[in-house]
């Protein structure tokens, strides 16, 4: 999954846990890896040091970033909640900088990072109509339970 769409369940979980703030802190890094079992945009063969990589990569941060920012925004009470969960959901991917650019493992990876891997069976280019209703689905909810609470 993209970036955006793990920051959006992010905040759905802040929003629907906001009574009990530490266990959606605490659930918000799990979330990631539900997520990655859903089929979603991917492409075996762009080189994750490419210019298009880059550029998808660069695009996906910063409408994270945006989206994350206006819900905080509208769940103004909650602000600090919601970025919080946000991020800590979509940060199991900052493990790759270290695992593709950093140490670049020869043959044994790491328990977490192959598990990262195996659970994400389904990654094509037609995942990203699921990233894309994932996306519809949640801002919406997000944003109409926001601005009518």
């Amino acid at each position: 999954m993209t970036a955006t769409n793990h920051g959006l369940f992010g905040s759905f979980i802040a929003v629907t846990l906001q009574a009990h703030p530490v266990f959606a802190v605490c659930i918000a890094p799990f979330s990631h890896f539900l997520l990655d079992a859903i089929p979603h945009f991917g492409d075996t063969n762009m080189d994750l040091h490419g210019k298009k990589f880059f550029r998808i990569l660069t695009t996906d941060a910063c409408v994270a970033v945006v989206t994350t920012l206006a819900l905080a925004f509208i769940w103004s009470e909650i602000a600090w909640l919601l970025i919080a969960c946000a991020f800590l959901a979509a940060s199991p991917d900052l493990m790759w900088i270290y695992y593709v650019y950093i140490n670049k493992p020869k043959a044994k990876v790491h328990l977490i990072p192959r598990f990262h891997g195996w659970i994400q069976w389904s990654q094509t280019r037609k995942g990203a109509y699921v990233e894309l209703a994932w996306f519809a689905v949640l801002l919406t909810g997000l944003v109409t339970a926001g601005l009518s609470h």
